[in-house]
């Protein structure tokens, strides 16, 4: 059985933000109680960004269209025409540009209105109100949302303002997602397996030291073994999180292992995980020597035992071992990651 993590909805909202680059979404949250945001919450935010659009108008573009007719129009397709050609029947096969409504753009919004239509886990009124806006959009067909769909959609000047919807849209479509493969699940919570929780919360780091701090360039590096002798079956060595400071001699290494139980236990001995110390400082031994001031950070779920520790191997060289509470407040969590950096 998968050992699995309790996580806010709010705080997994914030995570994905950041997973998909969008910290500007909890910024718009600042005034607003952490304890009322759930995921109807969210698709609320979703429907406003929709009454948004509509008011100032649905982008429209031109869509070919494909049809057999038997009036010319557009551009003939002989192959396609070429079966009712033969038979002596009046059509053809033609391909026309129209100026719809029917764009990637808002099929995205229609089959995400869908999706909290029929979500239990939405109130009866905000299903209501996504019924609402899907009549609005009748000419546009749906399509499955995928994570596929969302690297196709490209912004310009004429549509930016779509900006936040389709933001709004991918963070629903994740969390229904991890709602599926997952069975505990509700309007403010989600209990997630480690390695699902594993992946988001790497990317997460990643980007949110990306753009949080500007003292150090961050990186994921993949580092070479310093060992003679045939290296393809050495496994490869590659950090979550490097943190090199602008000037050159200051380096921090990040690493997040989520185990529901932080410890061990070996003959009824408590320790921390050895293959996790192993391989964190495996990769501090393999800094350059150029690194003066050198700190790798083992980070942990708060599962009941609070652990901040601090190991130094020299005056160059120390780790950290930390648990970060998934269920603590988002302004606690921002806190103690900032502190990792100095700040």
């Amino acid at each position: 059985m998968k050992s699995v993590l309790k996580v806010p909805i709010r705080n997994l909202f914030c995570l994905l933000s950041y997973v998909n680059e969008m910290p500007e979404l909890i910024e718009s949250l600042n005034d607003v109680d952490e304890d009322l945001i759930t995921y109807d919450f969210i698709a609320n935010r979703f429907l406003y960004a929709v009454d948004l659009l509509h008011r100032r108008g649905f982008v429209k573009n031109y869509v070919t269209r494909i049809e057999s007719t038997n009036r010319l129009g557009g551009r003939v397709i002989m192959n396609e025409s070429m079966p009712y050609i033969m038979s002596k029947k009046p059509t053809v096969v033609c391909e026309k540009d129209e100026y719809s409504a029917n764009i990637l753009l808002n099929q995205v919004m229609k089959s995400t209105l869908r999706s909290i239509c029929v979500n239990r886990y939405v109130k009866e009124e905000t299903r209501k109100r996504s019924f609402h806006y899907l009549e609005l959009i009748s000419e546009v067909d749906p399509l499955p949302i995928t994570r596929e769909v969302f690297s196709r959609i490209y912004f310009g000047r004429h549509d930016a303002y779509y900006k936040r919807m389709v933001h709004i849209a991918k963070l629903l479509h994740e969390l229904t997602l991890l709602s599926h493969k997952h069975g505990n699940w509700s309007l403010f919570s989600a209990e997630l397996d480690e390695k699902s929780l594993n992946r988001i919360f790497e990317k997460f780091l990643f980007n949110f030291y990306r753009i949080e701090q500007k003292k150090y360039r961050v990186s994921s590096e993949v580092m070479q073994w310093k060992l003679e002798g045939n290296q393809t079956y050495l496994p490869t060595m590659k950090t979550d999180v490097s943190l090199t400071h602008k000037n050159g001699f200051e380096k921090i290494i990040i690493d997040a292992k989520f185990y529901k139980n932080i410890f061990q236990e070996n003959y009824g001995k408590s320790s921390f995980h050895s293959h996790n110390l192993y391989q964190l400082f495996t990769y501090l031994m393999h800094q350059p020597k150029e690194i003066t001031n050198l700190k790798g950070v083992l980070i942990y779920p708060f599962n009941g035992i609070q652990v901040n520790e601090s190991f130094r191997w020299d005056d160059r060289m120390t780790m950290e071992i930390m648990t970060i509470n998934l269920e603590d407040s988002w302004k606690e969590i921002y806190k103690n990651l900032m502190k990792i950096v100095g700040e």
